[in-house]
């Protein structure tokens, strides 16, 4: 039979379990919030994507896969004629590119990879290994980049 001693610290137990989880979840539920709150504003970095070596070898084994890059900053890598490129998820014309079995889509319509808007896509050298970077940031305008 349980003592009142045990019963008082089974009860200061159970209060304390249920606000740590009310506070976990208000925790997660204001991340959620701050995280799909959307922005006019959003500017894409660079990103890294991974080592180029295990990039490739995915990209040919599993073939394209979608990076969400944060925020409105979504592409796909895949590879064109043996090269890694970006693809923007959110392509110029509005529509969210797709991936379809074996082709692409784009607002319900098949697309040629040719046509599709892409990010810039570099290898650089950091400690000793080649990584992929994906640059997501706003690309200068022909008649911007012109002007000095």
């Amino acid at each position: 039979m349980a003592t009142a001693r045990s019963r008082s610290a089974d009860i200061k137990l159970l209060a304390g379990a249920t606000i740590g989880v009310l506070l976990a979840g208000f925790l997660i539920a204001g991340a959620a919030l701050v995280a799909t709150r959307g922005s006019e504003n959003v500017v894409c970095p660079q990103l890294q994507a991974g080592d180029a070596t295990q990039v490739r070898k995915t990209l040919q084994s599993g073939g394209p896969y979608f990076n969400t890059g944060g925020a409105d900053c979504g592409f796909w890598l895949a590879l064109d004629n043996d090269n890694i490129v970006a693809y923007r998820s959110s392509q110029p014309t509005g529509c969210t590119l797709k991936l379809k079995r074996d082709h692409w889509e784009c607002g319900g319509q098949t697309v040629e990879a040719s046509t599709l808007a892409q990010y810039p896509v570099s290898i650089q050298t950091k400690n000793k290994t080649d990584i992929i970077v994906v640059d997501l940031r706003p690309q200068p305008t022909a008649s911007s980049a012109s002007h000095p």
